[in-house]
């Protein structure tokens, strides 16, 4: 007789399985957008003014009038966003479920708060194409999870 006590205990201990490429690609992928989002911050502050990259051009900088706020509020969005997939790269490593949920929930939600800051460049395409990206590889991940964990899944 087999009680849940013991069920959950055999489950939760039992080795992990290998999720394969497209875990560690999507792992990569995080820590590249983790990289970029805090590389962007740097640039923000070192060269505020920098075409193309600078928040005084887009819609938030023009809402504040310029001032420093905008650089302040610029990074404090884009370091929670960083620290989200930070959390979620954890969460990856350790081969947790929630780990490509948190990515597309995030992804999905930056590229919407970006559309509201930012104005519509060839950049902001590239970094909508990488959300794409983003999100199809957490979701095959996420499904190949769920393959490997039925019992999980219930």
């Amino acid at each position: 007789m087999l009680n849940i006590k013991n069920a959950k205990t055999k489950i939760m201990t039992t080795k992990r399985t290998n999720l394969g490429i497209i875990h560690k690609i999507l792992i990569l992928l995080v820590i590249i957008n983790i990289i970029g989002d805090i590389g962007n911050v740097i640039a923000w502050w070192a060269i505020p003014s920098m075409p193309g990259l600078s928040l005084y051009n887009s819609y938030i900088g023009t809402t504040i009038n310029n001032n420093p706020t905008t650089l302040i509020i610029g990074s404090a969005i884009l370091l929670i966003v960083a620290a989200v997939y930070a959390a979620s790269l954890a969460g990856l490593l350790k081969s947790m479920m929630w780990a490509p949920l948190l990515i597309i929930a995030i992804s999905i939600v930056n590229r919407a708060i970006a559309v509201g800051l930012y104005l519509l460049s060839p950049a902001f395409v590239f970094w909508a194409v990488w959300t794409v990206i983003l999100v199809v590889f957490a979701y095959l991940d996420l499904r190949k999870m769920k393959i490997q964990h039925p019992v999980a899944t219930q």
